[in-house]
């Protein structure tokens, strides 16, 4: 896993052990390019939920996002990653709920949110983020998970969606925001 473009190009990250599954070069690029295309990483302000190694939030910062704060269980890798690179940012070493509860009053750009799958997390995350006002006045949360899961959240609404192999990408704004984004 690298860094495919922008500042820390090529450079090579370190990923979490065991059973996970980080979003392969060619997907993210793919999203990556979408996202650029579109204006959305310029000077934005990002937040990488469920992060692991940091891929999302890192190519965000090498693309021209202006800041990112990482959120996972376990940041040692993200810190890894963030160290190799001299980048500072802010890491929050616990449960995405608690997180999006202690970060409520912030707002953000983009929001990578990347939980595992068969789980309800992304809903949850979701809602939170929603019910917390944290989704920018042009906020755009990526929302990745299975083929086939559908998203359903009240106030959410779907922008877009990307199919890549066994993975679906969403783009979803709040309901009531206007939709500024089109097709990403």
């Amino acid at each position: 896993m690298r860094v495919i473009a922008g500042k820390y190009k090529a450079t090579k990250l370190i990923s979490p052990r065991g059973e996970v599954r980080p979003t392969t070069d060619l997907v993210k690029g793919s999203l990556f390019s979408m996202l650029q295309s579109k204006g959305l990483l310029a000077d934005a302000d990002c937040l990488d939920l469920f992060c692991g190694s940091g891929a999302l939030g890192i190519e965000a910062l090498s693309r021209g996002a202006r800041s990112c704060v990482f959120v996972d269980a376990d940041t040692d890798n993200v810190a890894v990653n963030l160290a190799k690179l001299k980048i500072s940012a802010r890491t929050v070493k616990t449960d995405f709920r608690h997180a999006l509860r202690a970060m409520r009053g912030q707002t953000f750009d983009l929001v990578f949110c990347d939980p595992p799958y068969k789980t309800d997390y992304a809903e949850q995350a979701l809602r939170a983020l929603i019910k917390y006002g944290m989704l920018g006045e042009n906020g755009v949360a990526v929302v990745e998970h299975a083929v086939g899961a559908e998203l359903n959240v009240s106030g959410a609404k779907i922008t877009d969606s990307r199919i890549f192999g066994v993975s679906a990408f969403d783009f979803v704004r709040g309901d009531n925001e206007s939709d500024i984004c089109g097709n990403v």
